[in-house]
Formats: structure tokens, sequence, C-alpha cells
């Protein structure tokens, strides 16, 4: 990927921080019922541990993972979320250091230290990253032998902008008239770079780049990293959509995609 989409993609970032900061908070609904409490698991801290949070945003689980007991190197390419980040941090800011680094720099990423933590999280945000191969070599270098890295992503069989629609269609089921929810897919394979709105009125759309699964995990692979557990949480019953096309209403389809990744020994 050529250095000028990448410089592109961190002034959309940059632009687009403040708008995100505002609608997000501590976290949006995907967050709070389905990325979080998957992440929780798979991630499974330990107080004391030292976790490198890799594209953090607005600070919100840098700072979950702080009330957990963990210290925490939180770190993003928009300084604008640092600094947000840091504003928001009001209780145990002495666990987190917030850094400006951009996860595709992979000597920036290693300036950290080599085998310095003891876990690794990235939350939904790899397929806003222009390349993973930087990320996941450095990874590779950053991780004590046996830590963990847990990441979350938009599905990218179900919920990728690239060839996805979402539709309602009507079912005669044995005599009741029912609503059915679908997803419709016309492109998967092909990995597709697109723009399109995280939130409706941000900014400036911002870049999506789709990797289907054997390219996503194969980045991981190339790096000496096997899968060793996958969620792929959906919304429960009690879920209440704000509009037809709401995912709670999708509650056979998993929107997100959650991973844990490990050193192969």
């Amino acid at each position: 990927m050529s250095d000028s989409i990448n410089r592109e993609v961190r002034q959309i970032w940059e632009r687009n921080a403040a708008f995100w900061d505002e609608y997000m908070g501590e976290g949006g609904v995907f967050q709070r019922a389905l990325i979080g409490p998957a992440t929780e698991r798979l991630l499974d801290l330990k107080p004391g541990e030292r976790v490198l949070d890799i594209a953090c945003g607005n600070g919100a689980f840098a700072r979950r993972m702080a009330a957990l007991g963990a210290r925490v190197v939180a770190c993003d390419f928009a300084p604008t979320f640092i600094e947000r980040a840091r504003v928001r941090t009001t209780e145990h800011a002495d666990r987190i250091d917030y850094r400006v680094i951009d996860a595709t720099d992979e000597a920036a990423l290693l300036s950290l230290g080599k085998q310095s933590f003891d876990a690794a999280v990235c939350t939904v945000a790899m397929m806003d990253m222009a390349t993973l191969d930087p990320l996941m070599s450095a990874l590779a270098q950053l991780l004590k032998p046996g830590a963990r890295f847990v990441f979350s992503i938009l599905h990218p069989c179900f919920n990728s902008g690239a060839g996805m629609k979402r539709v309602i269609e009507e079912e005669d089921r044995e005599g009741e008239i029912i609503d059915v929810y679908a997803v419709k897919i016309s492109n998967y394979a092909t990995p597709t770079t697109y723009k399109g709105l995280g939130v409706i009125g941000q900014p400036a759309p911002q870049y999506y780049f789709h990797r289907p699964l054997h390219v996503l995990f194969n980045a991981g692979f190339r790096a000496g990293f096997v899968i060793d557990a996958l969620e792929e949480p959906v919304f429960d019953q009690n879920a209440k959509p704000n509009g037809p096309f709401s995912w709670e209403n999708y509650r056979e389809i998993p929107p997100v995609l959650i991973a844990r990744l490990r050193l192969a020994q």
C-alpha cells in the first residue's frame, strides 16, 4: 500500500477524531454488548500485566483495562485522539501511558521495547489499516514468550461495505407472516479498498481495507502467530433495535469477529 494512501488515512482520522470521541464516549453499543465482553474473556487479564493497546482511539478500552489492574501503553496515530484520551483519563492515570504512534510503522512500535508486553489488543481498527504486516512483525517482537494478541474487527464475511447489503424479507412461516433479516453478499474473496462512513455525520468518509479471512490471518501466520481462540458474538433477544436495519435485528449474523493469537512454540 502506497505511502500516500497511508498519509491520507492518518489525515482522515485526525479530522474525524473529535467527532468520534464525542459520539463514542466510553464505548458504543457494539463495544458494550459484543466486543468488550468477548475481548475481556480472551485477554483474561491479570493485575499488573503490561498491555499494548494499538489504535486506541479515545482510550476507552485502555481505561477499562487499567481499571482491571493492567498497566497499559495505548497508542494511536491521530494526535487529537491521544489528547482526548488524556483528558478523559481521570482515574488510574498512573497505569496508562498514551503515545502517538502509527500502527503501520514497525520501527516506531519497536521503540516500545522488545519482549516487554504480556498482551496486546487492537479494537475494531485493523480494517482501517492500509497494511498489517508491519504491525504483526512488530508484535512478534514486542510480546513476551507465550503472550497473546487479541483483536476485534468488523466481520469480513458479513459486515464489510465491499458488496454487503442488509435486507429484510417477508416470509409466510406456517401461516404466520414474519420479517426475515438477512445479509446479501456480492463480494468477499477479493481484497478491496473503499471509503465509507463509520458514523453518519462524521466530517470525512474513512478508508476501509476489506480482507477475506485468509488474507487477514495470513498476515499473522507470516509473523509466526497461530490462532488459539475465536468468537463471533451476536446480539441477544433483549437488545433493542434503533431502526429496521439495526444490527440488533440480525441475531443470527455476527457483525464482529474477535480472535486471540499467540506465537507458535
